[in-house]
């Protein structure tokens, strides 16, 4: 017998890390997110962030 594992939906998310203080935060992703991509403001230090990782996980 063959089964067919279903695939679970996946959710986009992006991880930036600012350079300054190696301090990471994951997000949904967003339309044009690439990695090493200068993105967002770092909150602690102000820097702009890069992207350093773009993953999915499954929905629960």
């Amino acid at each position: 017998m063959l089964f067919k594992k279903k695939e679970k939906p996946l959710v986009a998310h992006t991880v930036e890390k600012c350079p300054s203080c190696k301090k990471e935060t994951k997000r949904k992703f967003k339309e044009g997110d690439m990695v090493l991509a200068q993105s967002s403001e770092c909150a602690a230090c102000k820097v702009p962030t890069r992207i350093s990782k773009i993953f999915g996980e499954p929905i629960e």
